[in-house]
Parts: C-alpha cells; structure tokens; sequence
C-alpha cells in the first residue's frame, strides 16, 4: 500500500503535467513504444533509465515526424506547491534519483523541470544550471523488503 506522502506526489506530479500542457508548446507524455523509440535514437538502456523521465517537448509539429535528437527534449517533472517559493527554481526542495541524474549529466538534450502548481510556472535546467543551483545534497537509501515467503 503507497503510503500517503506518496499519493500525495503523485497528485502533485499530475497536477504538473496538467499545467506544463497548459503552458508548453509540444509538451506530451509519451507512450511504452515512443518512448523505447526515443531511447533507441539516443542509445539509452530502456530497461534501466525507463522511469527517469515524465515526458518530452516536441521541437516539431509531431512525434512521427522525430527524426534526430533535436526535434525534441526529454523532461523529468518536479513539482512543488510551497508557499515560500515565489520565484522558480529558487528554493525548492526535491528528490533526485541517480539514474535520473545520470542521465542528466549525460543526454544534452535532458531537462529538470521544476513546476509550481499553485503559481502555474514552471523552469526548465539543463544540468550546468542545475549543478549552479545546489546549495546541499544527500544521498538517501531506499529499501524494499522482499515479500512474505508462503
């Protein structure tokens, strides 16, 4: 069972991409096979990086038209909707995990997108502006237990 904080993101990650539609040009949420697509084209182990975006841009009129990496730019969402931030990205707080910032660090067509969905707006960072803006990073564990043996 996901515990509440998790629904919680989740609510607010899908609140993100109502208002990145709202707001973005050529923003989608791709499907299974686009995505492998997209993938394929960049050379990405699908297998291993395949949670570690939430959607793309689209720098052409349509996803059957990508031809190239520059037709498009793959986006991982985060989203917030503190009080305290009145201006993006500065003072948000987020989870990162190391395969969404290998991939960062190695796709130049990657972006961190931050969205605050009480304000509607959102920023976009490539990893040169994302490293600019660390004040503090930790790394945390997450466990899970197998599941009960019958």
């Amino acid at each position: 069972m996901l515990r509440t904080k998790n629904i919680e993101n989740l609510k607010t990650e899908k609140n993100g991409i109502i208002v990145l539609k709202s707001l973005l040009n050529g923003f989608i949420v791709p499907n299974t096979d686009q995505k492998k697509f997209l993938y394929d084209m960049l050379k990405i182990d699908y297998k291993k990086y395949s949670r570690s975006i939430d959607g793309i841009i689209l720098n052409i009129d349509s996803f059957e038209n990508i031809s190239s990496d520059k037709d498009f730019m793959l986006v991982e969402i985060k989203t917030t909707n503190a009080a305290n931030v009145t201006k993006l990205p500065y003072g948000v707080f987020f989870g990162f995990t190391k395969n969404e910032e290998d991939l960062f660090k190695k796709i130049w067509n990657y972006r961190l997108c931050i969205v605050h969905t009480t304000l509607k707006k959102y920023v976009l960072l490539t990893y040169s502006e994302y490293k600019d803006l660390i004040q503090n990073k930790r790394i945390q564990y997450q466990i899970n237990f197998k599941s009960k043996q019958s």
